[in-house]
Parts: structure tokens; sequence; C-alpha cells
């Protein structure tokens, strides 16, 4: 099956009509690991969750809003996190443009499960351990919301922060021991 679309992604990933606890922690540990590993973390413009899809790279913003999407899709509840996990692992994060990461949580039950699809195999050693229900060290949540702002975004995807965006993917790069496409 050809996946152009998120429709496309939520059939592909369908594991089934089994609407219990089990059963849709199953399904949103399936769509988790489908971003996880077939979008390339790279910081580039951040746009809709089908550019996203299409591109198959995005930041970790772009990355959460396409597996939020896709667990909407699957009759999920889910939720936006903002926090800074890494400021004491890496002290650039403490500068205002990289103080912030992006997250999902999705509602199981009665509790919320932490997923985060940002890190991929060239980057999982540096941003540690983001196995669904955990998170990097002590994460400072900064805010919890239904969608990630558009002013957000907007911020991001400013002229003035596409060098940094090209410094960081160049870093990235060499993380994986690959040329930048």
């Amino acid at each position: 099956m050809t996946i152009e679309s998120i429709s496309d992604l939520a059939r592909e990933c369908y594991l089934g009509d089994d609407f219990t606890e089990p059963g849709q922690a199953q399904q949103a540990i399936a769509d988790y690991n489908w971003v996880k590993e077939h979008v390339l973390y790279r910081c580039s413009h951040w746009g809709v969750p089908g550019e996203t899809l299409v591109r198959k790279s995005g930041n970790c913003g772009a990355k959460a809003e396409l597996l939020g999407e896709l667990l909407e899709l699957h009759g999920m509840k889910v939720r936006y996190v903002e926090g800074r996990p890494l400021s004491s692992v890496l002290p650039i994060t403490r500068l205002a443009i990289f103080n912030v990461h992006f997250w999902v949580e999705v509602k199981i039950g009665n509790k919320w499960l932490i997923l985060d699809p940002t890190p991929d195999s060239g980057i999982t050693h540096f941003l540690g351990d983001t196995e669904p229900g955990y998170h990097l060290g002590n994460p400072t949540y900064t805010a919890r919301w239904n969608r990630i702002p558009g002013w957000f975004k907007q911020a991001y995807n400013h002229p003035l922060a596409s060098p940094l965006r090209w410094v960081t993917n160049i870093k990235l790069a060499l993380q994986r021991g690959q040329r930048i496409p």
C-alpha cells in the first residue's frame, strides 16, 4: 500500500477494533513505532502533519503532531506537551530558541501514556530513553495543549531561525554518519 496521506497511514497501522485499555495501548505503541522508525528527526520547516509524512522528516513538534493526528484517527484523546527535558544534559538548551521540546500524551483508560517519537536510530543515545511511558530525565513541564499553537510554528519558521536549523541538521547528520539529502 502506498502511503500518501495520514488517512492511508491510519489504515496501514490499524490493528483492529479492540477498544479495551490493552488494545488501545497496543494501537498507540504501534502508531508511535511507525512515526519513530519512518520519520527522520530533522530540524526542517515546520508545516502541517501531512507535510511531515510526505517529507518523512520533521522536528520534535512536527513528529509529535503527526503522531497525534494518527492517534486521533484511531479514536484516542491526545494532548501535546511542551517541556524542557534536556537542560541539565545540554547547556545549549538553556537558550530561549532551544529550550523547548514537544511530545505527545495519549489517554489510555484514566492514565496518560507519554509518547516521544523524536529520536531515530542516530540520536537515541544522545536523547536517552524515550520508550512509551518514560521520558528524558526529569523534564520541566511548560505547558500542555490540545493543539500546538500556531505562533510557536511561526516563530520556528522565521527566516532568522533558518541558519540555526541548518547547523542543527548538519550536527544531526554527523551523528547519524550520513550526508544531508
